[in-house]
């Protein structure tokens, strides 16, 4: 597969495109910074591993300074001869977030930098949102006289009926997060009538479907990818950070099920390890996307150019 790189005129970070067969994708990144402490991201994770692999992993995954992994989020623009699709939705921005500051009353130049893709907000067909956490549901919606309304005004948004099951109720919401991001990102579009909620293995056509991918959250789906023999697997948060290829067991401090989460990571690595599958994370730090291969026992993430 072919990656070429181009920098837009906003983006403080390299805008990428990716071709599967005739299909494209670009990345939309909204932030790329050091996130979050080992304790918070993988709080099984024993302090001696988390030194031990901030060597391995090198400063472009881990900041020394401040002890954080390194994350980014960003949306992929996948375009089919018939579809354009927008993965992921990020967090948006003048969100009221006062419980995840890093996200509070965010001010990023994202849609100028998905403009700067050459695709415009009216051409999206559909928006399909990997699971209904925080991050990925944001840019469904922007501030627009006061209201919240769909960011992209011609586009299905699809989510997982068995996600929608579980986040739609408010006591369940409230265990995991008190800012509301239901409210402004997720209701609206189901109170506009532009949702759709799918089975796990929906399909838009021959080469793009879904497949469920549980454990993170109920209804965590990933989105594959198949075309001119090629193929690509945007894999959500199924797996967050590349170290978890080292460690497949170390599952995030967000997942709503640690153990189910580890065992469909591990099978995910199982599957596409020394293939040449495309892995397109929602949050590996740029160029973000490679391949798995083994290492022993475990894997290791091999990121596209290297």
């Amino acid at each position: 597969m072919s990656s070429t790189l181009a920098r837009d005129s906003v983006a403080t970070s390299p805008g990428l495109r990716w071709a599967i067969g005739a299909i494209t994708v670009d990345r939309v990144i909204e932030t790329e910074k050091p996130a979050l402490p080992a304790r918070v991201i993988f709080p099984t994770a024993p302090a001696e591993a988390v030194a031990r692999y901030a060597e391995i992993l090198g400063p472009k995954l881990f900041d020394r300074a401040s002890q954080f992994f390194i994350l980014s989020t960003h949306s992929f623009i996948v375009r089919t001869r018939r579809h354009t699709i927008v993965v992921d939705a990020c967090a948006g921005n003048d969100k009221e977030r006062p419980a995840k500051p890093h996200y509070h009353h965010m001010t990023s130049p994202y849609l100028d930098r998905f403009r700067a893709t050459g695709v415009r907000l009216e051409d999206v067909d559909f928006v399909f949102c990997t699971h209904l956490h925080i991050d990925h549901v944001g840019w469904n919606t922007r501030l627009e006289n006061g209201r919240w309304v769909p960011t992209f005004p011609n586009a299905r948004y699809l989510f997982s009926r068995t996600e929608w099951e579980h986040w739609k109720n408010e006591a369940t919401r409230k265990a995991y997060a008190t800012d509301p991001y239901f409210e402004d990102s997720v209701l609206p579009i189901v109170e506009r009538g532009q949702a759709e909620f799918v089975a796990g293995d929906y399909r838009f056509d021959d080469t793009i479907w879904l497949e469920p991918s549980p454990g993170h959250t109920p209804g965590h789906s990933s989105l594959r990818l198949a075309d001119g023999g090629r193929e690509a697997v945007m894999s959500g948060d199924l797996i967050h950070h590349p170290v978890q290829c080292f460690e497949p067991d170390w599952s995030s401090g967000f997942c709503t099920d640690p153990l189910a989460a580890a065992r469909t990571r591990r099978a995910f690595l199982e599957r596409y390890a020394e293939t040449d599958t495309l892995i397109m994370p929602a949050h590996f730090p740029t160029p973000s996307v490679g391949r798995v291969r083994r290492a022993g026992s475990a894997f290791r993430f091999v990121f596209d150019g290297e």
